[in-house]
């Protein structure tokens, strides 16, 4: 019994003195210039909805932290891309914390060193997460141009705190009426496998999606793959000065499977190459509204080579397209080049090529002020066809005058060719023209501008909607429509407005509902003076 309790004894002095070497770290820089620094635990730290301690608080919020349930921890883990042991690498706490905040589940990450033991050369790692509330009655809506839409339904975006989603929606909007009934995993069982699964009934046609896919979860994964099968039938309408001026139904059948390999991969920049298969058929029929004809059938399967080339190099932004919230901006370089064989003995109409290409880099202009773009370019050639082209060009500047106001500068372009007639460019309401109804214009060149002040309040609804407002003025133009007449749609277009914009912070939805009243700067038979707007999207 003596032994037994000196070699307990023995024991916690070992523990002891192991732990004594180990001290609390504020700054990575304070890490010794080695590279052997391994990690010896990961910790969690995972908090509910609401801080009760905070002011304001009251029976609605601790309503709602009891009723939820906190992300499990094995959730978390799995999500890690480093475990016990692993030799410590800070670019892999970093890529983990983004990988954390992308899930919607959570409304902050945090990934950091906690402890160094400088004796054994370790490090104890501290993962911490604030929890969104996740169960949502689903209520989004939107009101402008005088058409109301709107979805409603039940949404758990954290089922039993695995991280899974779970929807049932019944929506109209001014085309169609249905219900939706959806499924997603973003990482089953830890496997980085995700899936989604999705049905809809709606009233011009049932539709469904089946998706399975490794993605290149990290810059460094070796390899990716992926199956995406989806049926969609509906019936669309075209418009001419936002009145309707033709239905038509439409039918399209999807199928990609693709496999993908890590050519070259370091902490900060990957290559990478991709071959798939897509089967892509659309097929349009009249119905009794057809009044002005169909777009024409096509079958554009292919396979298809890719790669991609990316730099990693985030930011942790604030203010940018929302406010109050993280934003993991990239300013690396990251460029994607396909090309597709469109082939007969695949179903195509004809062979032919299809060239695409997306570049994406983002720029600090200097302290306080940012620029974004984004950049896309498709060719198509078929024999017997004429050549197809699409380019577009997206620019935003985001300039912070202080902590709580800024200005925003928007540049859309779009320039297409023969583009297929279902898949014109709209103008107005959503898609720019914020003081003019939806489909005002449409053609196969378009472009937007907009400017905008953007004031953050300190106010919060119950500290439950952070309180913003902003102020805009939008120019634009949609032209070369092949199907309508040119005094549809060649007339530059003006708005001024402004309106509040009410973030719901702690929502896994992270929407922003957008109370807009703007004035189109011109008057015509059937253009109201004043368009009220009311909708919730992500951005500001």
């Amino acid at each position: 019994m003596r032994g037994l309790m000196l070699l307990g004894g023995a024991c916690l002095l070992s523990t002891a003195l192991q732990a004594s070497d180990c001290q609390l770290l504020e700054n990575t820089d304070a890490l010794p210039e080695r590279g052997d620094i391994r990690i010896r635990s990961i910790d969690f730290d995972a908090s509910n909805v609401f801080d009760l301690n905070e002011p304001g608080t009251f029976w609605l919020h601790r309503f709602a932290n009891y009723s939820h349930i906190i992300t499990r921890e094995d959730t978390l883990q799995q999500d890690l891309l480093f475990a016990e042991g692993d030799k410590l690498s800070l670019a892999e706490l970093e890529e983990t914390e983004r990988l954390l905040r992308s899930r919607r589940y959570l409304r902050e990450a945090k990934v950091s060193i906690s402890h160094y033991c400088s004796e054994s050369h370790q490090v104890d790692v501290l993962v911490e997460s604030w929890d969104n509330w996740s169960l949502l009655p689903k209520i989004d809506f939107k009101h402008e141009g005088g058409v109301s839409q709107y979805s409603i339904g039940i949404a758990e975006d954290n089922l039993l705190g695995t991280g899974n989603q779970l929807q049932l929606d019944y929506a109209k909007d001014s085309e169609r009426t249905g219900y939706l009934l959806s499924f997603a995993s973003p990482n089953m069982f830890g496997s980085h496998w995700s899936s989604a699964l999705q049905y809809a009934d709606n009233s011009d046609g049932e539709s469904y999606l089946l998706a399975v896919e490794r993605p290149f979860y990290r810059i460094s994964s070796p390899w990716a793959m992926g199956f995406e099968l989806e049926k969609h039938k509906e019936e669309l309408r075209e418009y001419q000065r936002g009145e309707e001026s033709n239905r038509y139904d439409s039918k399209r059948n999807w199928l990609q499977s693709y496999l993908g390999f890590s050519l070259y991969a370091s902490t900060y920049s990957a290559q990478r190459l991709l071959l798939g298969l897509r089967l892509h058929e659309q097929q349009f029929a009249s119905n009794l509204d057809t009044q002005n004809g169909l777009p024409l059938d096509r079958d554009l399967s292919a396979l298809w080579l890719e790669y991609q080339w990316l730099q990693s190099d985030y930011q942790k932004l604030y203010q940018i397209n929302q406010f109050n919230r993280t934003e993991d901006i990239n300013f690396g370089w990251q460029w994607t080049l396909q090309l597709a064989r469109l082939t007969d003995w695949l179903g195509a109409d004809a062979n032919g090529w299809q060239l695409s290409s997306r570049l994406e880099k983002n720029w600090t202009i200097k302290p306080g002020s940012w620029l974004l773009t984004e950049h896309h370019f498709k060719q198509q050639w078929q024999s017997d066809e004429p050549s197809r082209r699409e380019l577009s060009s997206h620019w935003l500047v985001v300039h912070h005058l202080t902590d709580q106001s800024s200005l925003a500068a928007r540049f859309h372009l779009e320039l297409g060719r023969e583009m297929y007639r279902d898949e014109l460019h709209q103008l107005g309401g959503d898609n720019g023209m914020r003081a003019y109804p939806l489909y005002f214009q449409r053609g196969q060149k378009l472009w937007v501008a907009s400017g905008e002040y953007r004031y953050y309040t300190p106010w919060s609804i119950l500290r439950l909607f952070d309180v913003g407002f902003a102020g805009f003025v939008d120019a634009g133009r949609a032209w070369d429509d092949p199907w309508q007449s040119s005094e549809a749609s060649d007339q530059l277009l003006f708005g001024v407005g402004g309106g509040v914009r009410l973030l719901s912070k702690y929502s896994s939805r992270g929407t922003m509902v957008h109370l807009d009243l703007a004035k189109p700067l011109r008057s015509e038979p059937g253009l109201d003076s004043w368009q009220f707007r009311a909708m919730a999207k992500r951005r500001f």
